[in-house]
């Protein structure tokens, strides 16, 4: 069987070319790709990261409509909405296995807010934080991610979010995505601090445990969502003795750290990256229930959608001005409503 497919076919530019999808095996779902997020990674391809060959089939932020099933298949059925997991879905028609698809409402009106891998790794994140009740948590870089994670946060039992970004628009967002507080992160440290320590209550911390020349910050928990090493570098400052830090971004090469503060804070850096997880499939589960019951909302983030055929639109856009994050729709499949 032959579909369409968006490829990036070399840096700069995106196109269709036809595909053969192969033959359903029993364990599989035939899915008629309804939209498919545009991922930094793919971002990264098409600016030219040297170490993925083009053209390439892109395309692990998924969600569609069953056409078929295989005969081993239990969960699902023709009709039913689905996200999925696994790459190369930039395509109207993709096989998946059972196993890689969790179930969706009936019913979506826009199929932008049922992008549900990203929104699996910020569960994945703060899983991993083991979170308390009472925590005063902190956000450091809000794209697209931040958002997501500072959304997953907001139904979680902290006392607080402090959200940090040197873009106003994307502090603004942050308060609608359930932050607390917005402060600018590209002001002076003690600056930030202070504004931090007049908005919420510091954990009380015995004198002896801080020694002579650290800080110890008033949040008991900090995501740095942003892979920026000044972004690692507040999150450090501001999180308290022995507290942590839980390194959520991806942090490219190498990068510089303060050893003598991470020993003597006693902080505990974890690493949140999907990686981490021992079972990415049921954190893509629990992610897909959560936004279905409406505990967690995606809408409002993405800034740039576009059918396959005018893709290219999407990608010139990344990284520009106003962009936060992208989609590309499919759903042209005759009998699929999109």
């Amino acid at each position: 069987m032959i579909t369409q497919a968006l490829a990036i076919k070399e840096p700069g530019l995106t196109g269709l070319e036809e595909v053969e999808i192969g033959q359903l095996n029993d364990d599989e779902l035939l899915v008629a790709v309804q939209v498919g997020g545009v991922c930094r990674g793919d971002v990264e391809v098409f600016k030219g990261d040297e170490s993925v060959p083009t053209p390439y089939l892109g395309g692990h932020e998924s969600a569609g409509t069953v056409l078929d099933v295989g005969a081993k298949v239990t969960r699902f059925k023709a009709g039913d909405n689905v996200a999925m997991l696994g790459d190369g879905r930039f395509r109207d028609l993709t096989r998946v296995k059972e196993a890689q698809a969790a179930l969706l409402p009936a019913v979506i009106d826009d199929w932008s807010e049922w992008v549900i891998e990203p929104i699996a790794c910020a569960v994945n994140g703060v899983d991993v934080a083991n979170i308390r009740i009472d925590d005063a948590v902190g956000v450091v870089g809000l794209g697209y991610m931040g958002q997501l994670v500072t959304r997953t946060l907001a139904v979680t039992p902290v006392r607080s979010i402090a959200a940090f970004d040197i873009q106003p628009d994307a502090l603004e967002r942050a308060i609608e995505s359930g932050a607390d507080f917005a402060i600018r992160a590209d002001q002076d440290v003690d600056e930030i601090e202070r504004e931090l320590e007049a908005k919420i209550f510091r954990r009380p911390m015995p004198e002896s445990y801080v020694l002579p020349g650290l800080q110890n910050g008033p949040l008991d928990v900090v995501f740095e969502t942003s892979g920026s090493a000044a972004g690692l570098r507040l999150a450090s400052r501001l999180v308290r003795v022995g507290g942590m830090v839980i390194m959520f971004g991806h942090q490219r090469g190498l990068i510089e750290i303060d050893g003598t503060e991470w020993h003597l804070k006693g902080i505990h850096v974890v690493n949140g990256s999907p990686m981490s997880a021992e079972n990415f499939h049921q954190m893509f589960y629990r992610a897909a229930a959560m936004v279905s019951a409406g505990r967690i909302k995606l809408g409002g983030l993405v800034t740039h959608s576009r059918p396959a055929a005018q893709a290219q639109e999407v990608f010139d856009a990344s990284g520009k001005p106003g962009y936060v994050k992208g989609s590309v729709t499919f759903g042209d499949i005759a009998g699929v409503n999109s």
